[in-house]
């Protein structure tokens, strides 16, 4: 076999204009888009495509299958298959959230044997993506939005990019609202695209969550000059708070405290009355209303009374008590109720 035979198609015949055409630049509200639904790449792995629940053939011929694999492996893919994005897909089968895997990014529609050889021969599979029996571009950005089992999988920053072209799609944050419906807010929007007034570099960083959110919404109001200097500062203050607070005690040492603790006295009952038939059974007292707790109280193990209307008391009390990975979560909670 000379040296050309051995040549996929697509390196002997080079590459095809309307491939090339897929790769040029996209208008920004495509960017955006594609950062949340994902782009349509000319070939992936195929580790990243699920099986289609829906397709009615599980049988597979396994000698078809490593023929077509050394096909493909031989002389290269001649069709691409057809595949929805996931989020596009779990639009139209929301009954599948479970069943496709967090690591898959797209579902197979069309080409599950090319599939599964390309799989058996360990090369990538060129794929086409079609999502447009799933409503228009909008649609799945507003689905991703909506949705706690979508937006799970969306970083701050995706987000942030999906509501900015949707604001500009649909022409205001009111406007977006009443698409998205639910407990988004006006003012949850804009903190959101905030967001994306920061550098790329500090906006990686608020994506894979080594800058919590706060922290970066705060800083995305300052001007562009004083933004990573605050997050430092902020940044450095919290790891203070967090090595000044006190260690949980855990395990066995927790155990031995728990052991070395004196065991409650008992209850004295009236001299001629049996324990649990006393006479007169203490009085209820209803739970406080949350208007009768604006004063201050003082916290169990605290030195000083806790006064809940201010701010810096209330974060500091979270940050000594609360886990690490917790305070993101709450302040997000707080965020979203607002």
């Amino acid at each position: 076999m000379s040296r050309d035979r051995r040549k996929t198609a697509a390196q002997r015949t080079g590459p095809s204009a309307a491939f090339d055409a897929a790769r040029s630049p996209r208008s920004p509200r495509g960017q955006a888009i594609n950062s949340v639904i994902g782009a349509a790449p000319v070939s992936v792995s195929p580790d990243v495509i699920a099986e289609n629940p829906e397709n009615p053939r599980r049988d597979f011929d396994p000698e078809y299958l490593e023929q077509l694999a050394q096909n493909m492996r031989e002389v290269g893919q001649i069709q691409a298959v057809t595949v929805m994005s996931k989020l596009a897909y779990l639009v139209l089968h929301p009954e599948y959230e479970d069943v496709i895997s967090p690591d898959h990014e797209y579902v197979i529609i069309d080409g599950a044997c090319r599939l599964r050889a390309s799989q058996i021969a360990g090369i990538d599979l060129r794929i086409m993506v079609d999502n447009s029996t799933a409503g228009t571009p909008e649609d799945l950005l507003a689905a991703a939005l909506s949705a706690n089992h979508f937006r799970k999988d969306l970083t701050p920053i995706e987000e942030a990019t999906a509501l900015e072209a949707l604001v500009k799609f649909h022409g205001s944050a009111a406007a977006v609202v009443a698409v998205l419906g639910g407990k988004l807010t006006d003012s949850w929007i804009s903190t959101r695209r905030a967001l994306l007034k920061l550098p790329e570099p500090v906006q990686d960083r608020v994506a894979s969550k080594e800058i919590p959110v706060a922290v970066a919404r705060k800083a995305a109001t300052l001007p562009r000059p004083e933004q990573e200097p605050f997050i430092a500062a902020a940044m450095d203050e919290r790891k203070a708070q967090k090595d000044a607070a006190p260690k949980a005690v855990r395990g066995r040492a927790a155990a031995a405290l728990k052991k070395s603790r004196p065991e409650p006295a008992p209850e004295a009952t009236p001299s001629g009355s049996a324990p649990g038939n006393d006479p007169t059974p203490a009085l209820a007292v209803p739970e406080p209303r949350p208007e009768q707790r604006a004063e201050p109280f003082l916290l169990a193990g605290a030195d000083t009374p806790i006064d809940w209307s201010d701010p810096e008391a209330v974060t500091g009390l979270i940050l000594r008590h609360c886990p690490p990975d917790a305070v993101p979560k709450i302040a997000e909670g707080l965020l979203s109720s607002l």
